[in-house]
């Protein structure tokens, strides 16, 4: 009867032994998983404001091309083409925004999650 109780005593410290270590592992993973989508809001955070630079110099640049267009010193080609700079700058600005608010649920949620 001791026999028996000992295992059984040897099979739960076993089971609680891999339990514990189970835990720590889901929690290391959880706080990789935090960590790589927190680089990723940063990197979104960055990518949408070379976005917005870059409409910005896109609209400026199409501005001074349909002024020069109605001064008759630009082609129409030359102001089609800024206008299209602009509208795929545009774009791209509104995609950084779409992955931004994408990896903030994201977050959100991991976050949410661990609490």
């Amino acid at each position: 009867m001791l026999f028996k109780l000992n295992v059984s005593s040897q099979k739960a410290k076993i089971a609680m032994n891999q339990a514990m270590t189970n835990l720590e592992d889901q929690e290391e993973k959880t706080q990789a998983e935090v960590q790589q989508k927190l680089n990723d809001y940063q990197l979104a955070i960055q990518t949408l404001n070379v976005s917005e630079q870059n409409m910005n110099l896109a609209m400026s640049i199409e501005e001074k091309n349909s002024i020069k267009f109605f001064e008759g010193i630009a082609s129409s080609f030359e102001l089609r083409q800024a206008q299209l700079q602009l509208l795929d700058s545009q774009q791209k600005y509104l995609n950084s925004v779409l992955q931004l608010i994408s990896i903030k649920t994201e977050l959100e949620t991991l976050y949410n999650n661990t609490n």
